[in-house]
C-alpha cells in the first residue's frame, strides 16, 4: 500500500494562523484592556448615572469585538479551506518561506504539533531544503562521499539548517563547507521543530541518530555534535537520553561543540516570565501578562536549560519559576567545548555585565550555575564583541571547530558500530 506524502504547507496555512492569532491575541487583549480600563472609569459614573451607561457601553462594546471576531473566525475558515483545497503556494518552496515558517514553530510549534497543523516541522535531515529520509537508498544517495565522522549541525530556536550560511558572502564560506573542506568529517545538517521541550527534542535526535549510524553508506566510526543556542542542549539531551536508555551511538561521540547555549538558563526567557507575572498585578496590565505567556514550550524551557522531562513534567512553567535542573553526566568520550561571546569588548563591559551576546550570558554560555559547572571539564573559548547570532558564521569559531576536530583524528582509537542487514 503506497504511503500518500502530506499536504505540503502553503501560504494560505500561514494567512490563517496569522488571523487566528490576531484574533485570540492581537484582539483579544486590546478587548481585555479596554474592559479592565472601562469598569475603572465606570466605577465613578455609578454615583451620578447608575449602572445605565456602564450596561450600553459594556452592551455595544461586546458586539463590535464579537462581530469582529466572528469575522476573522469566518476569514480564517475561508483561507484554510482554500489550503485544503490547494490554493496558494508550498511556503517551504523558498529560503525566505522556509524561515518564516521556522520563526512559527519556535513561537508556537508544540501547538501546531498537536493541532496536527501542515507547518509543523518534524525532525530530519536536511539537504538543499528538503528533507532526506534517514534510511536506505535516499540517505545513501544523498551522501555518496560520506566518511566514518558524522558531524551533526543542530541548529538554535526559530532557526533552520540554512541558518548556519549566515554572512556567508562576507566570509566566503560556512562551517559545514569548512568541516567538509578541512577535516575527515561529513557535515550533517538537522532541521527540528524548536517550539517543542527540548527533552522531547532530544528524544527525536536520539532516535534519528540511531537511525542515521544504522543506514549511513560507510560504518561510522566517530560523531561530533555541534549546536548553536538552544541546539546544544538539544545535543545534550540526546546524548542524556541514549544514555539512559542504553543506546550505543552516543560512545562514538568525540566532541560537543555548543556556540552561545543558555546552559545555566536564558536570561531573556527569564525576563519574559518575571515581566508576565509583574504584568498580571494590575487588571490594566494583565491581558498583556497572558499574551506574553503563550510562548511555547521550548522557549520556556530555556529559562533554566532544561534537557530532561523530569524537570519540567507535572509543572505548569508559564506560571511557576521551576526547579533547578537536574544533573547529567556528561559523555566520557567527548570533550565538550563552551563558546560564549559578549556585545563588548570585554566580560566586564556594561554591555556584557547585562547582556551577554543579546540573548544569553557569559556565565551561562560557559556553563556556569548556582550550583558550579553544568558539564565538569568542559573547555571555554570566549569571543568578544560579537552578538548571539554572529556564532552561527565567525571565521575565529570556524577555527577553532576546525582544529577540535582535527586534533582529535588519532588521539583515541575508534568505535565501530555494527549495522543491520
Amino acid at each position: 500500500m503506497e504511503v500518500m506524502a502530506p499536504e505540503p504547507a502553503r501560504t494560505t496555512d500561514v494567512a490563517a494562523l496569522a488571523i487566528d492569532y490576531g484574533d485570540r491575541l492581537l484582539l483579544g487583549t486590546v478587548r481585555d484592556v479596554h474592559q479592565a480600563v472601562a469598569k475603572r472609569v465606570f466605577r465613578g459614573t455609578r454615583l451620578v448615572g447608575g449602572r445605565l451607561p456602564e450596561s450600553m457601553h459594556d452592551a455595544v462594546a461586546t458586539s463590535i469585538y464579537g462581530a469582529i471576531s466572528g469575522f476573522l473566525r469566518i476569514g480564517s475558515g475561508a483561507v484554510r479551506t482554500m489550503a485544503s483545497r490547494g490554493v496558494g503556494k508550498p511556503v517551504e518552496g523558498s529560503a525566505r518561506g522556509r524561515m518564516v515558517v521556522s520563526a512559527i514553530n519556535g513561537l508556537v510549534g508544540d501547538e501546531l504539533r498537536m493541532l496536527d497543523d501542515p507547518q509543523a516541522i518534524t525532525m530530519a535531515v536536511r539537504v538543499d531544503g528538503a528533507d532526506v529520509p534517514a534510511n536506505g537508498w535516499p540517505l545513501r544517495e544523498a551522501f555518496r562521499d560520506g566518511t566514518s565522522h558524522l558531524v551533526v549541525f543542530l541548529h538554535g530556536l526559530c532557526e533552520n539548517e540554512e541558518s548556519w550560511n549566515l554572512n556567508a558572502r562576507a566570509h566566503g564560506t560556512t562551517y559545514p563547507q569548512r568541516v567538509s573542506a578541512e577535516t575527515s568529517g561529513t557535515p550533517v545538517l538537522i532541521r527540528y521543530n524548536t517550539g517543542l521541550h527540548i527533552s522531547e527534542n532530544g528524544q527525536h535526535l536520539d532516535q534519528l541518530i540511531r537511525q542515521l549510524v544504522a543506514n549511513w553508506p560507510v560504518p561510522v566510526t566517530r560523531i561530533t555534535l555541534v549546536g548553536h543556542s538552544i541546539g546544544g542542549l538539544v545535543a545534550r539531551a540526546a546524548s542524556n537520553h541514549a544514555t539512559a536508555a542504553q543506546q550505543t551511538w552516543q560512545h562514538l561521540v568525540r566532541d560537543v561543540v555548543c556556540l552561545g547555549t543558555p546552559h545555566a538558563g536564558a536570561t531573556l526567557e527569564k525576563a519574559a516570565h518575571v515581566g508576565a507575572r509583574l504584568l498580571r498585578f494590575w487588571p490594566e496590565s494583565r491581558p498583556f501578562g497572558r499574551s506574553l505567556e503563550s510562548r511555547s514550550a521550548g522557549i520556556v524551557d530555556l529559562r533554566h536549560g532544561y534537557i530532561s522531562a523530569e524537570e519540567w513534567k507535572g509543572q505548569d512553567l508559564t506560571a511557576q519559576w521551576g526547579l533547578d535542573r537536574i544533573a547529567a553526566a556528561p559523555l566520557p568520550h567527548a570533550e565538550y567545548h563552551f563558546v560564549a561571546a559578549t556585545l563588548g569588548a570585554t566580560q566586564g563591559h556594561p554591555l556584557s555585565s547585562v547582556l551577554g551576546d543579546l540573548l544569553v550570558h557569559f556565565s551561562s554560555a560557559t556553563g556556569v550555575g548556582r550550583t558550579g559547572a553544568v558539564v565538569d571539564g568542559a573547555r571555554f573559548e570566549y569571543l568578544p564583541s560579537a552578538h548571539h547570532f554572529a556564532l552561527l558564521n565567525h571565521p575565529q569559531v570556524g577555527d577553532w571547530l576546525v582544529s577540535w576536530l582535527n586534533a582529535r583524528d588519532e588521539r583515541r582509537p575508534a568505535l565501530g558500530w555494527t549495522r543491520r542487514a
